[in-house]
């Protein structure tokens, strides 16, 4: 990382200057970001899955002076790129050169003869505490994206103070899977393993997950609600087709075993297991969205450790996280050292060193967030007696009804979702006959492998969809007080539009719904 600093002195930049970064996880993404923070320069991770015109709006926004990317966004927008007033310089991850200014291979050799002939000191530099280290735009649920300016000690704070709740140690490997622009991949998944001292290795595709966790021995791995509820379910389908009685046998055993003996003998019996998965996994970290406590309850009964935390990327982004011997399965954990949270009118807000310095260029939103060094997060949550932080929803998210009611969406999501049949929901205050009132509204996505394994691949209707969807969220309803029923649902043939941690992007669909399309596969 050194001599890729030394090679983007050399070319001019100085400190304070954004350099873009867009690639896939790789290796040539982390040399990047620490060439940038070790140098004073300022890294903006960019997040490769977005439309071409928001990948450029944020390069020209932040004012890149130089980019990195991978050669596929070298090849694609390398004239869009040079046609940013800031960008004078373009580097390419790959061997060669192509289109772009450099290759990153000639970037490193240049840099290192700066270093030997002295024309770059970049050994002499000092970075401060209060320097801003990286921007990072986030894709948001709500509406347009924000450039977070994180400092030098809002990481470096975040990555010790996890460190003190989460332990990963030089024996373990972590197998990367989210993309390394998100602050909760960067800080939990690559700067703090790599403090603790563990081996990172970067996954090849989400479909490749278990053939690289056995390849890689992986021990730790870092995911969203969707990845480990996924992964729990296909264990669960293919115990259901082995005949789930030896299963429950086992579980049985592993609960008499530690009840009487207190040995943990879950990793042996179900040993056939972990060895699809390497052998060596060991422990599950979720965060992103709320898991559900059936999937880390499930997982921890078959020898892996699940946890969830929670954070936001205004918070560098770990705010708490629960503890592999003092879990809540429904809570997100306690907050971390040297963090403050308080509620404030249902509200969680928070204070420590880890609070963003701002959000580059928006004076507007950053007093909005911040209000006498304390973060206001948005999101809604109480603690327990015993000091566990519960999250009960976004505040911008909330329905208010005609009699001033406070329904929570995620609340009337969680139990739809639990439904077979169906794969996901979004929960809005829709429009009452009576402009002035607002009713609880459902879109749903009905899950159509649950209705091909029950009534056969195309063997069914819209009126066989609509009647069963409607059956199940009368189940729904029946659980609900009366202010939170739902009293009206629309279907979707396709899934949400998310965010990278699978959050819907709400506000895409809160005023209107398609309908089920007839070519729905």
């Amino acid at each position: 990382s050194g001599d890729l600093a030394a090679h983007l002195l050399g070319l001019g930049l100085k400190p304070g200057d954004r350099v873009g970064i867009l690639s896939e996880n790789r290796m040539e993404w982390c040399v990047t970001y620490f060439a940038c923070v070790s140098s004073g320069l300022v890294a903006v991770p960019v997040d490769r899955e977005l439309r071409e015109r928001e990948i450029l709006h944020i390069l020209s926004f932040s004012g890149a002076r130089a980019v990195v990317a991978s050669g596929d966004f070298v090849r694609s927008l390398q004239q869009d790129l040079r046609a940013i007033s800031s960008m004078e310089y373009l580097i390419s991850m790959e061997e060669e050169q192509g289109r772009a200014d450099f290759s990153f291979q000639e970037s490193l050799l240049s840099g290192a003869r700066a270093r030997e002939n002295g024309s770059v000191r970049y050994e002499d530099l000092t970075v401060l505490p209060h320097d801003v280290a990286a921007i990072i735009f986030t894709s948001g649920t709500t509406g347009s994206a924000k450039g977070v300016m994180l400092t030098h000690q809002n990481i470096a704070s975040n990555v010790m103070a996890t460190s003190y709740h989460v332990a990963i140690n030089q024996d373990d490997v972590l197998l990367s899977v989210l993309p390394l622009h998100h602050t909760y991949e960067c800080t939990a998944g690559f700067l703090t393993a790599l403090y603790q001292g563990a081996t990172i290795c970067h996954a090849e595709s989400l479909r490749r997950i278990p053939d690289n966790l056995r390849e890689t021995k992986a021990t730790v791995m870092l995911g969203v609600p969707a990845l480990f509820e996924a992964m729990y379910r296909r264990i669960e389908a293919a115990v259901a087709e082995k005949g789930g009685r030896k299963f429950d046998i086992a579980r049985r055993i592993a609960w008499a075993s530690e009840k009487l003996f207190r040995t943990n003998i879950r990793r042996l019996l179900f040993r056939q297991l972990h060895h699809q998965f390497g052998g060596r996994l060991r422990l599950f970290i979720s965060g992103g969205a709320a898991l559900n406590p059936e999937v880390s309850i499930g997982f921890r009964e078959l020898g892996i450790d699940c946890i969830q935390g929670y954070g936001m990327t205004e918070h560098s982004p770990i705010i708490s996280v629960n503890r592999v011997d003092a879990v809540r399965d429904a809570s997100v954990g306690i907050p971390l050292p040297g963090v403050q949270v308080r509620i404030v009118d249902n509200e969680i807000v928070v204070k420590s060193k880890s609070v963003m310095k701002g959000y580059y260029l928006n004076p507007e939103a950053t007093a909005e967030a911040l209000r006498d060094d304390w973060l206001y997060t948005g999101d809604l949550g109480h603690f327990d007696d015993a000091g566990f932080l519960y999250i009960s929803g976004r505040k911008k998210s909330i329905i208010v009804t005609a009699k001033g009611k406070n329904v929570y969406p995620e609340e009337i999501e969680a139990i739809l979702n639990d439904s077979p049949y169906i794969l996901e929901s979004l929960v809005w205050g829709g429009p009452h006959e009576d402009p002035s009132e607002v009713e609880v509204h459902a879109i749903i996505v009905p899950d159509f492998q649950a209705f091909d394994a029950e009534f056969g691949p195309s063997n069914y209707s819209e009126e066989t969809i609509n009647e069963v969807i409607s059956r199940e969220v009368k189940q729904c309803n029946r659980q609900l007080a009366s202010f939170q029923r739902i009293k009206r649902f629309s279907l979707r043939s396709e899934e949400f539009e998310k965010t990278t941690t699978r959050k819907i992007k709400r506000y895409l669909y809160t005023t209107k719904s398609r309908p089920l399309s007839k070519t729905r596969r």
